[in-house]
């Protein structure tokens, strides 16, 4: 059985491989986050995913802090991708917000007026592998070229053979 740690280190690395997810606020509120792209930042060791969005112009306080969110995190070539659905939990708070960038707590940065960190939960996780198109273009390509040199029609095959001939 896999362990826990195993599966957050699996995670982990197909996040980082991936990088770039659609955030969703799935809660009904009437005002909510609105949906956009992120790059994850990192996953922590307590499975929260976290990045930064931009705060919207109409941010009012009242938002919930806490809300039921999802990441759809897919990458062009990749031939996997992950579906990932949590609590979001937003953090205004500036030191907390330099201390996952990796800066002190009394640097100041005005563009942090700008963003809000978002940490997003793991309580659900999806991966899928791409199913892989190579062995049937290749066998189609096969077929076109079949036919294009042995200038035969295709015919459908019946699927029951009837005979027709006079019994004697």
């Amino acid at each position: 059985m896999v362990s826990e740690i195993q599966q957050l280190d699996f995670l982990r690395d197909r996040i980082h491989e991936i990088r770039s997810a659609l955030f969703a606020n799935t809660s009904n509120e009437a005002f909510k986050l609105p949906t956009c792209i992120i790059s994850a930042l990192n996953i922590d060791n307590e499975g929260n995913v976290c990045f930064f969005i931009h705060r919207p112009d109409l941010y009012m306080e009242e938002y919930d802090m806490e809300f039921p969110a999802k990441l759809d995190f897919y990458r062009k070539g990749k031939p996997f991708f992950l579906k990932i659905s949590g609590q979001a939990q937003i953090i205004i708070d500036k030191e907390e917000m330099l201390n996952y960038i990796g800066l002190p707590g009394n640097v100041d940065l005005p563009s942090l007026s700008k963003l809000l960190l978002v940490k997003v939960k793991v309580e659900h996780a999806e991966y899928f592998e791409a199913r892989h198109k190579q062995s049937w273009q290749l066998k189609d390509w096969w077929n076109q070229m079949w036919h294009f040199f042995s200038r035969a029609k295709s015919q459908p095959r019946p699927q029951h053979a009837l005979n027709l001939r006079p019994a004697a």
